[in-house]
């Protein structure tokens, strides 16, 4: 079975960007199941798309291990951003997708997250302010990736804060993770 075409776009009366000043991370490694959009194609009928929607859908809540959640990171008022950029040559394009946010500050958790982030494998989550979409990098087989960089500006009112942002590669813009997002650990 394809996908079946349908019409899309259209006007919003109040079309709103942005994204809610919350980023949800967990390590890849802690997940027993890591759920991704259905398929263009599959041996397993059940696995393959038949609408847009569900091919950038993830409509199963991903299983923790033991005692593993969804961590928060506070970020700056209207600092975030996402970027879904096109890579690869004809025939084999995937999206990277790229997202940034400000962390606000210079202590010590801000400092020693940033040098402990720069290798680790994750698993992000955040939210779109005006649709309330909640966006996923990293997928089941390839997980995102962050970098950190940290700037202390010379004047009184400039920025003091760390600049992070998180890339992944995949097959569509970041998906939409539709479950809710866990952050209490499960004994």
């Amino acid at each position: 079975m394809a996908v079946a075409l349908e019409d899309i776009g259209g006007e919003s009366a109040e079309p709103v960007s942005g994204l809610v000043g919350k980023v949800y991370y967990a390590l890849h490694s802690d997940f027993e199941t890591i759920n991704d959009p259905k398929k263009l194609g599959d041996p397993v009928p059940a696995n393959v798309a038949t609408t847009f929607a569900e091919l950038v859908e993830i409509a199963t809540a991903h299983a923790f291990k033991t005692g593993k959640k969804f961590f928060q990171i506070e970020t700056v008022t209207e600092t975030g951003s996402i970027k879904s950029t096109p890579i690869g040559e004809t025939g084999r394009i995937l999206y990277q997708n790229e997202l940034a946010v400000e962390v606000a500050g210079s202590d010590a958790e801000i400092l020693g997250f940033c040098r402990w982030i720069k290798n680790q494998k994750l698993i992000i989550l955040f939210e779109e302010f005006g649709n309330g979409n909640v966006r996923q990098l990293g997928s089941s087989r390839l997980p995102a990736l962050a970098k950190a960089e940290h700037n202390i500006e010379p004047t009184v009112e400039g920025k003091s804060g760390a600049t992070i942002t998180f890339t992944d590669k995949n097959f569509s813009p970041a998906p939409i993770y539709k479950e809710d997002i866990q952050l209490v650990a499960e004994a």
